[in-house]
């Protein structure tokens, strides 16, 4: 097992897992065990554990849809989901044994709400893609910490696909 190592004043400390950070745009997939962490606003993060390998991945965008012009890219929901997907179809997963996490899509900023209240903003948009996404292709959605006003932070532990969820708060 791959271990980390944190300074904590005079002494160190072993964690059990290595850290992988997530910005926005990317995606990461480990057959060994990592912590993968993300830090989420109207973003969506999504995590995925395949039960049968003990595999964990996961991805961090930022906009729904990709729609072109331009360049097709990671920091869209689509796009990264479908990358993510793919990465686990390479390992060897089947959607059948994958089971996804899904966080974030807050509406951060009052300038951002309707006026009717409705929950029509870019964080709910990019829920809704993993949430279209994985009913399409049958993939159970385990849990989801969606919405809201404030932000998440993510610490995925890739071998047991659980999930720590901090909530930010707005000041």
């Amino acid at each position: 097992m791959k271990t980390a190592t944190m300074e904590t004043g005079d002494s160190t400390k072993t964690l059990p897992y290595q850290e992988v950070y997530l910005h926005p745009g990317q995606a990461y997939i480990s057959p060994e065990p990592v912590q993968i962490s993300m830090i989420l606003g109207s973003c969506a993060g999504v995590c995925l554990y395949d039960r049968r390998k003990a595999m964990g991945g996961a991805t961090h965008y930022m906009l729904p849809r990709w729609e072109g012009p331009g360049e097709a890219s990671t920091r869209y929901g689509d796009i990264a989901l479908e990358l993510l997907l793919k990465q686990f179809q390479i390992h060897g997963s089947s959607f059948k044994d994958l089971e996804a996490k899904i966080f974030g899509g807050a509406c951060m900023f009052e300038a951002f709400r309707t006026e009717d209240g409705s929950d029509d903003h870019i964080g709910s948009r990019n829920i809704k893609v993993a949430l279209q996404t994985f009913s399409q292709l049958g993939i159970v959605i385990a849990a989801r910490d969606t919405g809201g006003e404030n932000g998440r932070k993510i610490k995925m532990q890739s071998d047991t696909g659980s999930v720590a969820v901090s909530v930010i708060r707005n000041s």
